[in-house]
């Protein structure tokens, strides 16, 4: 029982990650063009494609089993004004990830806006839990390292399932381990493992909970979820690069 509860914590902790990285639906409001069976009209790299089948039908059994399940007891439990409130206070705490990576892409206007919608939203949006920062104008646009890779001319890459980790690329599984590094947050300094862990697990029924309509659609249309959920995710993270501009 011990090991289950284990590997529940890491496996939401790993979407958590993924997703934060690939699918911030709620803050960014994208929809994709198309999510298709056959990407056909989609430039992409998949060489190691039967590889990456096999790890995706594990990691359908792993959300099966833990994350889709905890997010729909999430949903059903909690109601809408304090599943916001819990979004909103996680995306604050990622906010010096978008100003380090604003910096990075040369963007002073969004580093300068992330500095004031953390400084504002932690004190009088009740740290972070009502985002004031909008209402002031100041709007929300999220910068992660696989999109400062992009502004700086560096390719995607060939597109990758990770164990547990699911949808990602070359540049943007680097850009996890960099996104993290330069989150104070997971610093030790200022948190304890306790704080991180319950974090870890906040993050990831958040994120999982505003995928499960999509996911849902995907499951119950498609004929290819690994073609759909592949297009599905290309499409956002270029979607992303773009700045909304795809």
């Amino acid at each position: 029982m011990k090991n289950l509860y284990a590997l529940t914590i890491i496996a939401m902790f790993a979407f958590a990650n993924s997703a934060e990285a690939a699918t911030v639906l709620k803050k960014t409001h994208f929809e994709p063009q198309s999510v298709l069976d056959e990407d056909e009209d989609l430039d992409y790299s998949d060489p190691i494609e039967p590889i990456n089948r096999a790890i995706f039908q594990f990691n359908q059994v792993v959300d099966g089993i833990a994350l889709k399940p905890a997010a729909q007891i999430y949903r059903g439990l909690v109601p809408q004004w304090g599943r916001d409130r819990v979004s909103n206070f996680l995306y604050n705490v990622s906010e010096p990830v978008t100003v380090v990576n604003s910096i990075f892409q040369g963007d002073a206007e969004n580093a300068f806006t992330s500095v004031w919608r953390l400084i504002i939203n932690t004190t009088f949006g009740v740290l972070g839990t009502f985002d004031a920062a909008s209402e002031l104008g100041l709007k929300a646009r999220k910068e992660d390292f696989g999109q400062t890779l992009a502004v700086w001319g560096v390719g995607e890459g060939p597109y990758l399932v990770l164990p547990i980790l699911g949808p990602s690329s070359v540049g943007d599984t680097v850009g996890l381990g960099v996104d993290y590094a330069t989150n104070p947050i997971h610093w030790g300094k200022y948190t304890s493992s306790e704080e991180r862990t319950a974090l870890m697990v906040a993050r990831a029924l958040d994120s999982r909970t505003s995928l499960l309509d999509v996911t849902d659609q995907i499951d119950r249309t498609s004929l290819d979820p690994y073609s759909s959920y592949r297009s599905f995710y290309l499409q956002k993270r270029r979607s992303d690069a773009a700045n909304g501009g795809m």
